[in-house]
């Protein structure tokens, strides 16, 4: 049979960009962008915004009036520092307690789990609560020392259901 009466053979396109991707012609731009990747200066760069969105580090001004114009979240703020840097047990929990009459309970791990030891069970089943939505959320960072003021709650709270909580949430802890 000469050439001209066999059928001509056309590729599919799957075959097609099968060859494509085997030419390496999209490889240099991934070579590019893994070696940028290594770079300090993108590490550093990934490295503060995971502070800056994590809250480790306060917006720059211009971005701060942008976020909070009436500067409440700032007062909010300050006012946890302060009150987190108090380290006497009895002016914690008086703090504590003023604090919480003119703010919402902060996001702040830390802070809460100091509150699971405050004297007024309704503050700590309020920061409970909180612990366990941080948590369902999947944002909770659990200071090291949690687990164990969650036991004491277990032990030490007058009320069933905050001891069943304060189990339940240390166990899903570990």
């Amino acid at each position: 049979m000469p050439d001209d009466e066999r059928p001509k053979r056309t590729k599919s396109w799957s075959e097609i960009d099968k060859q494509r991707d085997k030419s390496g012609a999209r490889r240099g731009g991934d070579r590019e962008r893994e070696s940028f990747e290594k770079t300090t200066g993108y590490s550093k760069y990934k490295a503060n915004l995971d502070r800056l969105f994590s809250g480790g580090v306060e917006l720059p001004e211009h971005m701060r009036e942008k976020a909070d114009p009436s500067g409440e979240g700032a007062v909010r703020d300050e006012a946890r520092k302060k009150l987190f840097a108090i380290e006497d047990g009895k002016l914690f929990n008086a703090a504590a307690t003023e604090f919480l009459k003119s703010h919402a309970l902060p996001d702040d791990p830390r802070l809460l789990d100091r509150l699971l030891s405050h004297p007024d069970e309704d503050v700590v089943e309020q920061a409970l609560t909180r612990l366990e939505e941080l948590h369902k959320a999947g944002t909770l960072k659990a200071p090291p020392a949690l687990k164990q003021r969650l036991s004491t709650v277990e032990v030490d709270s007058g009320i069933p259901s905050v001891r069943r909580r304060a189990t339940e949430l240390r166990r899903a802890l570990r």
